[in-house]
């Protein structure tokens, strides 16, 4: 345990939970906030935040920002929790609407529609309030528990997972979030020390924070049965090799594709 005054920042998710839960126990000083990813770069820039579980995707434009501790959000194949609806085969996507939510997921499609399927749609916005299935274009992606609740309606025949995807593609995990700061307090080994262990804690006791999760009156994207076998099967929280692989993979495609 270490009282340590940082300002945290963690996506409002429920993939989040097993990472964030415990978090007051071993690092009792800091003050952890909610924060779409998309808001999270410019936070940690301007030093509103220390330390954020956010898009490992922002480490291109945060040159400064290292990974700090071996947690994250990641995948190794199907995640879920980012979706790809298209009303025709991918090969055929022209236009796609994105959830303004998180530039990261925003990025990592587009690297794989450019590189593996040589494509690069007209891009609209999703705002976070917006019905996908309104959408007009002929495809859209959507993000965290939103995507963990959606009901396709008829008209979006093809669903692709962007997990799913990115395994049938590279052969490797796929990484989403990580624990990310640019200041040397956050580096130092306590702080990494603090931030495993809540992990560990929280991979230990998926139903006492769903308990907890209820009494608190937050509201599941699916069922209590759901929710935890998406915790078991589909999410992988700690940065191994593989992982780190995926990681640099990305990287890799990202460069050779220019993106922003």
């Amino acid at each position: 345990m270490i009282d340590c005054p940082l300002n945290i920042a963690a996506v409002p998710y429920c993939n989040a939970f097993p990472l964030v839960n415990y978090l007051p126990e071993f690092l009792p000083g800091a003050a952890v906030s909610e924060y779409y990813p998309s808001a999270m770069r410019q936070l940690l820039v301007n030093g509103t935040i220390d330390l954020a579980l956010m898009p490992v995707a922002e480490l291109l434009r945060l040159p400064k920002a290292k990974i700090v501790s071996n947690c994250c959000i990641a995948c190794n194949g199907a995640v879920r929790s980012v979706l790809l609806c298209s009303r025709k085969p991918i090969e055929q996507i022209r236009s796609i609407s994105l959830d303004t939510a998180s530039r990261s997921s925003i990025m990592i499609c587009g690297l794989l529609l450019k590189h593996f399927y040589g494509l690069t749609p007209e891009k609209h916005r999703l705002e976070t309030n917006e019905d996908a299935n309104a959408c007009q274009t002929d495809a859209f992606v959507i993000i965290g528990d939103r995507a963990l609740a959606y009901q396709p309606s008829d008209c979006w025949t093809y669903r692709y997972d962007i997990g799913e995807l990115w395994k049938s593609q590279t052969g490797l995990p796929l990484v989403f979030a990580a624990w990310i700061g640019n200041s040397s307090k956050v580096w130092e080994p306590p702080v990494v020390s603090a931030l495993e262990l809540s992990r560990d804690k929280g991979l230990q006791h998926f139903e006492e924070i769903l308990d907890i999760k209820e009494r608190k009156g937050v509201a599941l994207p699916m069922s209590r049965e759901q929710t935890l076998d998406y915790y078991r099967h589909a999410v992988v929280y700690t940065l191994g090799e593989e992982e780190q692989a995926g990681l640099q993979r990305f990287r890799e495609i990202a460069e050779m594709c220019s993106e922003p």
